[in-house]
Parts: structure tokens; C-alpha cells; sequence
């Protein structure tokens, strides 16, 4: 089944294509007929050669600190003498979706034939465009330029530390070629939930015109604070706290929800709480509100049975285009894996109250090991780790990732990948999951002692830390064994991937990121290593930072470019 909205952006093309060469046609005709006009005309004109102005020294793209003055020198040549007969302006046209009523689609900076003066618009991206008019003769001459409106919070890495268990928000960047570290930017705020920090989360604040990454979160405030007190969202420009940020104006029922896990596969958004899972269509916008608790199964006789799930969900977080998204969790009670049909499952099927269903093998693709039941969690992480072309959206480049789990059982850790499809796909036939990895871990040194692990998106690695030495699992075999990479001073206390949105910042997806503690007030520290080759050992690190708290996450802001 072809995907309705890409079949409506693929007319528009043609329509597009369509319009340009009628115009095109048109234009061709006008000329023409101008041509044979003037052939044909025998009047006598007095012609007056118009004086062209060039204008130099603007540039193609300029980027200004927000609240700072800027300079831009102009250069214009062909200035008549009477420059009293030009006037000037400076126009920024926004590329961004408004925050609100003060952000004006377009705002005149100056009047003035150079520019120098204060950028007082809202960080993100603009159109300038420079006008200079002779008025005496009625015509104008134009300069435009890309305008990027940045503050020192604009871009970087951005930390959620721990200083005596308190929230501290890092950030380290660079501005216009300077190093800036911003340092507790929570400090003044009035967030209410400012103890026992546990995760920073980005979800995607916009669509892209190629449909690589849809919209799950309202742009203006896309970072959620997880912390064990409460969760809220955080604005884009500087991390600003307002009240409406709080994960009850979020909850159907107003319910002060307390997430430890939140994430997307495609519109469809789910999380976790101690309580139970919640479940929300950001394909409604910004007013999508989380929904009633999912965590039951079904007995025998119909009755829910409400189940304790371990604090992560599982899903395809690289595919945008999901219409039933599979939503796996590990059921503490019985010691076993189930999984949501989410999204448009129940307009699909009729079931409109399907909670929690057992993962089973004759349901499963694949055959890489057979589902166990009664093991301890360990962990489960979503790697990003592309495994098959999806058959929702065969060639377009659209694929389905795969989840990790660490199982325990009589002290043996047991590794299991499972590529989350869509539902959709058991309703045509094909299985909803696929069973892609399965390893004993026993001979990896250390394991059992790790308390961080983290996946490449690149190829089949695992990498975990023991105290400050960090170890590499090729998952190439049932049985591997782990080889030891680099240590580093101190504990380590973050171990990760992090998925870069821009397509500029891809390749960086397959850096190992790695925060540590040395003790103190700012002894933490940041590391980042190249992983591409997965046979040469990791020694040397591409980037390093100090002086943060003691670090839980970490993760990379990068600049909206919607337009």
C-alpha cells in the first residue's frame, strides 16, 4: 500500500514541473512577440542608459550572535554623486515555524547603507536581503543572503549531571569559532524537579522534505528532563523552563506522570513509568496528549492483567514511515518478552482495547534463537543498527532497526537482537519481529559487573564499561569474547551513541561517547572516539572536554533547519 502523504508530495512535483514549463511556454511566446514589436515599431524614443549599481561584500551566508552587534561592510559600485537620491534597507524573512505572535514573518533591521547594529531576533535561521532603491529613477538593486541567528547555546554537546544529586545542565560549544562552556544553566531556574537526574531526551522537533525524520515533539520545546522527582520539556534556545512544560499538561488525565524512558517510532510515541506504559500519536500535533495505561495482558476470560515492564521500550526508531509500530517490553511478572501493536493497529484490526501480547516464535522471523522465559533484565537498548529494508516502503531507503536485550540467567548474561517491524506487515503475512542475534557472554571479562552498555549503529558491536576500562564484543558469533579498548581516569559513568538528525552530522553517529567522573565539584569529563573499524582497537580520542558535573547523558544539539 503506497504511503497517502508521499503520494501527495510526488503530485505536487509534478504539478511544479508542470507550472514551470507552461510558464517556461509563456515566456517563450512574450519574448517573441516583443521581438516582432520592436521589429515592426518606427517611432522615435530618446533612450537613456539606466546606471547599474553592483553591490559586493555581503557574502552568501553570515551568521550573528543573538543580542550582539553586527557589522556588515557594503561595497557599492555605480553610485551616482547624489547619494541622497538611494535609500536603504535590510530586510530578515524567517525560515522557521513561529514560536508565537511576536515572531513577525519578516522585519526590516535597518535603513542604513552598511549595517552595523544589534541582532535582536529569535536564534534560528533567516533570509536577508538587501535592498538599495534610486528613488529618481525607480528602480532597485537587491543582495540576498542566508542569516543564521545563533547564542552561545545554539549547537554542542549538552550534559545532565549530577552535583550531590541535584540537576546540573552542561554545555559545551562553539560560536563562531570561540569555545564556550555554559555551566549549571538551571541554576535560576523555578523547574520544580531538580533532584536524582536520569536522562535527557531529544525527539524529533520536524519533518523533513525527504520524509528521513517526521515530527514527534512541539519544535519550540523538544527536550525532556527526566529526572526521579518528575519529567518536563525544556525550550530550544537556552533550555528555559516554563510551567506548561510539565509532563501533566501532557497526560489525558492530568496525572503526574514520572517516565523513565520516552522515544518514537514514527509519529507513534510511547514510554514507560513505574506505573505502567502510555502511548501517544504526535500525528494529532502538538495537542496529542499520552493515553491510558497499555501494560496488561489478556487472561483467559478476557480480564486485563496490569504487569510491571522493565524501564525501557523497544521499537524501530529509524523508520518514519510506520503505520502499526511494534512496541516491545520485558514483563518483570513472568520473566518474558511482549510487545504493543501500536499506532493505527486498532483502526486496522478492529481492537481498540489491545494492551500487551507474548512474543512468540511461530510469529517471529528468523530463527536466532527461541524466546526465553524466566531470565533477569539487564538492559535493552534501541541501536539504530540498520537490518532490513522495510516492505512497507521498499526503496526508499527506509529501514528497520534492531533492540538489544541483556538477560541474566544462573550469572550468565545472554544477548538477544530483535528487528521491530510494523504490524501492519502480520496483517499481510509477513512476521511483525525478526530474530536476528543471539550470544553467550560468559567469556566476556568482566561483564557482569558492567553498568553501561552501548551498541554501534554501524556495524555488530557492543561495548561495555567496568569501572574506567571500556571493552568491545564483535557479535560476529554466538560466543564471543570481549577485547579490551582504552581506560580512562576515574569511573565511568556514560557509555553511548548518539543519532545525529542532520544529514551533515551523519558519520558522526558512529562516535563512542563516553563521560567519566574523577571526583569533585567538576571532575566530570567527556570523551569521544571514532568507531568505524571494528577490527582495529580504539586508543586515541577524537575530542575531549572537563569540568562538568558527574555526567548521566549526554547528548549533541544540533540547530533546527526547518524552512
Amino acid at each position: 500500500e503506497r504511503n497517502p502523504n508521499l503520494l501527495t508530495t510526488q503530485k505536487r512535483q509534478i504539478m511544479k514541473q508542470i507550472l514551470y514549463r507552461i510558464k517556461s511556454l509563456f515566456l517563450l511566446v512574450a519574448i517573441a512577440g516583443g521581438i516582432s514589436a520592436c521589429a515592426d515599431d518606427k517611432g522615435n524614443y530618446n533612450y537613456h542608459d539606466i546606471p547599474e549599481v553592483k553591490i559586493e561584500g555581503i557574502g552568501n551566508s553570515i551568521t550573528a550572535l543573538a543580542y550582539q552587534n553586527l557589522s556588515i561592510p557594503v561595497q557599492l559600485d555605480g553610485l551616482q554623486a547624489d547619494e541622497n537620491r538611494y535609500e536603504y534597507e535590510w530586510l530578515a524573512i524567517r525560515q522557521f515555524e513561529a514560536e508565537d505572535a511576536n515572531d513577525t514573518a519578516s522585519e526590516v533591521l535597518a535603513t542604513t547603507k552598511e549595517f552595523n547594529d544589534i541582532i535582536s531576533l529569535r536564534p534560528g535561521p533567516y533570509k536577508l536581503i538587501y535592498t538599495v532603491k534610486d528613488k529618481q529613477l525607480d528602480v532597485f538593486y537587491q543582495q540576498q543572503a542566508n542569516l543564521s541567528v545563533v547564542t552561545t547555546t545554539s549547537e554542542g554537546w549538552v550534559l545532565l549531571c549530577s552535583e550531590n544529586g541535584n540537576v546540573r545542565l552542561d554545555m559545551i560549544s562553539t560560536v563562531l569559532g570561540e569555545e564556550v562552556h555554559s555551566k549549571d544553566m538551571l541554576a535560576d531556574s523555578d523547574m520544580p524537579f531538580k533532584k536524582g537526574p536520569l536522562a535527557l531526551i531529544a525527539l524529533s522537533p520536524e519533518s523533513t522534505e525527504d520524509m528521513s525524520a517526521v515530527q514527534q515533539v512541539d519544535p519550540t520545546s523538544p527536550f525532556y528532563l527526566v529526572t526521579e522527582e518528575g519529567t518536563t520539556r525544556l525550550h530550544k534556545d537556552a533550555f528555559e523552563w516554563k510551567e506548561e512544560y510539565l509532563m501533566k499538561y501532557e497526560m489525558g488525565d492530568m496525572s503526574d506522570a514520572k517516565p523513565t524512558h520516552i522515544t518514537s517510532a514514527s509519529y507513534f510515541r510511547m514510554m514507560v513509568t513505574p506505573d505502567g506504559t502510555h502511548g501517544s500519536n504526535f500525528g494529532s500535533g502538538t495537542d496529542a496528549l499520552w493515553e491510558s495505561r497499555l501494560n496488561y495482558l489478556r487472561n483467559d476470560d478476557n480480564t486485563k492483567e496490569y504487569i510491571q515492564v522493565a524501564p525501557y521500550v523497544g521499537c524501530n526508531i529509524t523508520n518514519p514511515m510506520q503505520y502499526a509500530p511494534v512496541f516491545m517490553f520485558y514483563d518483570l511478572n513472568h520473566k518474558q518478552f511482549v510487545y504493543h501493536p501500536g499506532g493505527m493497529y486498532g483502526g486496522l484490526t478492529g481492537d481498540l482495547t489491545v494492551g500487551c501480547l507474548n512474543m512468540s516464535d511461530d510469529e517471529a522471523g528468523g530463527d536466532a534463537f527461541s524466546f526465553p522465559v524466566g531470565y533477569n533484565y539487564v538492559y535493552m537498548e534501541n541501536s539504530g543498527r540498520k537490518y532490513s529494508e522495510s516492505a512497507m516502503m521498499p526503496g526508499f531507503g527506509f529501514f528497520n532497526n534492531i533492540t538489544f536485550t541483556i538477560l541474566e540467567n544462573n550469572g550468565v548474561y545472554h544477548l538477544y537482537g530483535i528487528a521491530l517491524d510494523d504490524y501492519y506487515m502480520a496483517l499481510m503475512g509477513m512476521p511483525p519481529y525478526t530474530k536476528t542475534h543471539y550470544a553467550n557472554l560468559s567469556n566476556c571479562i568482566d561483564i557482569t559487573q558492567a553498568k553501561h552498555f552501548a551498541f554501534s549503529p554501524l556495524n555488530d558491536q557492543m561495548f561495555y564499561a567496568v569501572d574506567g576500562k571500556v571493552y568491545r564484543v564483535n557479535l560476529d558469533t554466538s560466543t564471543p569474547s570481549a577485547q579490551f579498548q582504552f581506560d580512562v581516569p576515574g569511573e565511568i559513568t556514560c557509555l553511548k551513541f548518539y543519532l545525529y538528525r542532520n544529514a551533515e552530522n551523519a558519520r558522526r553517529s558512529y562516535d563512542l561517547i563516553v563521560g567519566s567522573d574523577k571526583g569533585g565539584t567538576d571532575g566530570g569529563e567527556l570523551r569521544v572516539y571514532e568507531a568505524i573499524d571494528n577490527l582495529a582497537q580504539i586508543t586515541d580520542y577524537k575530542e575531549y572536554h572537563s569540568g562538568f558535573g558527574r555526567i548521566v547523558d549526554i547528548l549533541y544539539k544540533e540547530p533546527i533547519t526547518q524552512e
